[in-house]
């Protein structure tokens, strides 16, 4: 509908640029050549056989100079002096272009009559043409705003009243902005800790102090909203304004981001959890990740999970020659590359669907496409789902990256970066140790082949399909209650565009047989998350959403390790990402062993295979009873 509305707009204004050339035409030649009572038809009537070959002409040419001048691209209700320069711009050309092609249509005999346009007709026609295209696009701004005033006027009573905390130019710009919104709010209030700023009024609304005078203003002007108006905002600023808004029942949106830096295009939105980890997020060096990617083919396995798909996005933004996306899934498939032919066209990437099980299919797409770089984040992630399937687990999480590697290594790609886990490390269920088998091949591989192979671990994505945080908040949705395996349970976290970041940086890092493992700060207790959450969505923590505790699944721990304690753990040039050396293996030994395991998938009972897992991993610490065993 979005769309659809926003082709309607262009189509519009193209009609009416239509009309615009068409009625100026007409102008400028009645202004060269006015009528006279003694002299009524003073126009030549070469003039009128023409007419309809020049508006013709001059509209196609004009509807071309206006989406190169990007005429079409505005927001018409904020229509300002940018504009008119475009437009301006735009319609100089077009006075040169039209003078240009006056002279190929009385040369090549196309008009009826030969008959050039005079210099005069086409300087008033260009004036008047500039000035009605403009006049049409400030009365569209005109209507609209007309339109929202009268809005507020006729809806005053139902207007929702705001504390705005943050009188900067966020704070002031937010106020301009809600004046010309369609929102029914009232600013009644600033909340700044800048003390020089309380008492004085800024667009005609009072600072009455700093963050203690909060609750205050809520409570004596009577607000149902909070907006912070900091783009960089604390992560402690903005748990105190929750906490607030929670006790007073009050709504609480933030405008600005920390990554905005246009004030035109920022808008109010909710406080997402994302704000409210308890660490501030990882900057990572763009510069490398840009060198590592631009003007590369890359391929990534996986490429329409949660991982994989922000991934697809951001080594498109990052200048790639070519993506290759490889998934089973076709449905995520599907959206992925709508999602990136909006943005990017149909040039730059390719969707494949194909499994990393079939070892054919890859060796055809790499020996078709050739890529340089490969970031396999293809795996089975749910560990109560592969704890009732475990061989499923073997397979794609081991095999499956093997034929990657494989893959990789025979036609000689560069680099190839594996996504692990943070539940590799001290594994107690099927999932993270086939991940840890996975860390482990790829570093027996590496060390017999051209192509560099590293591996790059993380806890929990906040947001990634099948992760807690949308978990709870459907819960809370349905009003609870909020279920928690356990009090004391805790989790790394990290939001999905810092995941694959890391993933970018190590990849540009990697030198062979590395593991990355991103800083993640102190694990967040999941029962603290699920407070957030519900303090988030405006209740209260066993008050309005009850938290259930339910007791560990089947494979599951109470605290995520992101290091084996025989690892070598190393800094590298960002203090935020550390990596570890290879453990020394006999890997002629490992070699055997993963053969053997390879074996055992095809018994009935998966015993022996568990037997081979805790062989290749000893530190695989398993309930036998939580997987599917008989």
């Amino acid at each position: 509908m979005i769309k659809f509305k926003r082709w309607a707009s262009i189509v519009s204004l193209m009609l009416w640029d239509s009309f615009c050339v068409f009625i100026s035409l007409y102008l400028g030649i009645t202004f060269r050549y006015p009528n006279t009572y003694n002299n009524p038809l003073n126009i030549p009537f070469a003039y009128y056989d023409n007419f309809l070959y020049y508006v013709l002409a001059f509209s196609i040419v004009m509807l071309g100079l206006n989406f190169l001048f990007r005429c079409y691209n505005s927001v018409l209700k904020r229509v300002n002096f940018s504009e008119a320069i475009r437009q301006l711009l735009s319609s100089l050309i077009g006075f040169a272009l039209f003078y240009l092609l006056d002279l190929l249509f009385i040369t090549s005999d196309f008009l009826p009559v030969p008959k050039p346009l005079e210099i005069g007709i086409l300087l008033f026609m260009t004036l008047f043409m500039f000035l009605f295209m403009m006049l049409g696009r400030s009365f569209i701004k005109l209507i609209y705003a007309i339109r929202v005033r009268f809005s507020h006027i006729s809806g005053y009573s139902v207007q929702k009243r705001v504390i705005i905390f943050g009188a900067g130019e966020a704070g002031e710009f937010l106020v301009a902005k809600l004046e010309n919104s369609p929102e029914l709010v009232k600013p009644v209030a600033f909340v700044d800790d800048d003390q020089n700023l309380t008492g004085k009024h800024i667009r005609g609304i009072k600072v009455i102090g700093n963050r203690d005078r909060l609750k205050d203003a809520i409570n004596r002007y009577n607000a149902q909203e909070v907006i912070v108006a900091i783009p960089t905002a604390s992560r402690e600023l903005l748990k105190y304004v929750v906490n607030v808004c929670n006790e007073c029942r009050c709504r609480i949106r933030r405008f600005g981001k920390i990554d905005d830096v246009d004030l035109e295009n920022v808008k109010t939105t909710n406080i997402k959890y994302e704000d409210l980890l308890r660490r501030n997020s990882v900057n990572l060096k763009m510069e490398s990740i840009i060198e590592f990617i631009s003007g590369k083919t890359v391929m990534i396995t996986g490429g329409a999970g949660s991982i994989g798909s922000e991934l697809c996005r951001q080594v498109m933004s990052f200048g790639c020659e070519k993506l290759i996306i490889f998934d089973i899934n076709e449905n995520g498939l599907f959206f992925i590359d709508n999602e990136l032919k909006d943005v990017y066209g149909t040039g730059r990437h390719l969707t494949i669907l194909g499994s990393i099980r079939d070892e054919a299919r890859l060796d055809e797409v790499l020996n078709e496409y050739k890529p340089q770089v490969i970031f396999h984040a293809a795996a089975h992630k749910h560990v109560p789902m592969m704890e009732i399937n475990p061989k499923e687990s073997i397979k794609n999480n081991v095999f499956g990256t093997i034929n990657v590697a494989k893959a990789a290594i025979n036609h000689k790609v560069d680099k190839f970066i594996l996504i692990s886990t943070d539940k590799a490390v001290n594994p107690t269920n099927i999932m993270g140790a086939s991940k840890r088998i996975a860390e482990l091949s790829i570093q027996m591989l590496d060390r017999d082949s051209e192509t560099d192979f590293a591996a790059v671990r993380f806890g929990n994505v906040l947001g990634s399909n099948g992760s807690v945080v949308p978990f709870f908040q459907k819960q809370i949705n349905e009003g609870g209650p909020v279920t928690v395996t356990h009090p004391d349970m805790r989790r790394y976290f990290m939001t999905i565009p810092e995941a694959v970041q890391l993933v970018l940086e190590a990849g540009a890092m990697a030198k062979g047989g590395e593991i990355f493992v991103l800083d993640m700060g102190d694990p967040v207790k999941i029962y603290d998350l699920a407070c957030d959450m519900i303090r988030l969505s405006g209740f209260e923590p066993n008050v309005d959403i009850k938290i259930k505790f339910t007791g560990l699944r089947p494979g599951e721990k109470l605290f995520e390790e992101i290091s084996l304690a025989d690892e070598d753990v190393d800094r590298t040039s960002n203090d935020k990402i550390v990596f570890m050396k290879p453990i020394s293996h006999d890997y002629n030994i490992l070699r055997e062993n993963i053969s053997d395991l390879y074996e055992t998938l095809g018994d009935i009972s998966p015993l022996n295979m568990f037997g081979m897992v805790k062989k290749i991993v000893p530190t695989f610490n398993h309930n036998e009873k939580s997987s599917d065993q008989k």
